[in-house]
């Protein structure tokens, strides 16, 4: 099962890639169209952004499985393996927690956009269940994959280092 979530967390990891890297396309276009082509721009923005909040909450999942958030290391390195690993499980868990919240949240508020036929305020009225689609999957990612987290450094197959990355 681990190895399951770990793919889907891969498999988020490059789509949240590719969603940045259309972005940058799109942004490229869209400062062509402004200025050489003195024409205007309507949806370019609103996908630009919808895109990179995207692209952040699918990619969590990624930089969890590979243990690339932010942390400061200075009273893991120190500390005994066997203190070292409670305190990675305490961090998985909380992790988990958030996660899950946010998952029914974002859920909540997913289903409330399809129900309510939800649109942006733009010309082209986005449905906004898209958009927010990004946060039950992205956090329900997230949650798997700090289960994930909790499980491998449970039986000791962790490959956190000492020192970070």
């Amino acid at each position: 099962m681990v190895s399951f979530i770990e793919r889907l967390s891969i498999i988020a990891g490059v789509i949240a890639s590719l969603l940045v890297a259309i972005a940058i396309i799109i942004v490229c276009q869209m400062v062509f169209i402004r200025y050489v082509l003195v024409g205007s721009t309507a949806w370019q923005t609103e996908v630009v952004t919808f895109s990179l909040v995207a692209a952040t909450l699918l990619g969590s999942a990624w930089v969890m499985k590979e243990r690339g958030h932010v942390a400061v290391g200075l009273v893991t390195e120190y500390s005994a393996p066997n203190v070292r690993r409670i305190m990675l499980i305490m961090a998985d868990l909380v992790t988990f927690l958030f996660a899950a919240i946010m998952f029914w949240k974002g859920l909540e508020v997913t289903l409330e956009a399809w129900h309510g036929d939800w649109t942006s305020d733009s010309i082209y009225e986005f449905p906004m269940w898209i958009p927010y689609s990004a946060m039950p999957i992205g956090f329900g990612l997230l949650a798997l994959q700090s289960l994930a987290c909790m499980t491998k450094v449970w039986h000791n197959r962790d490959t956190v280092q000492v020192g970070g990355h």
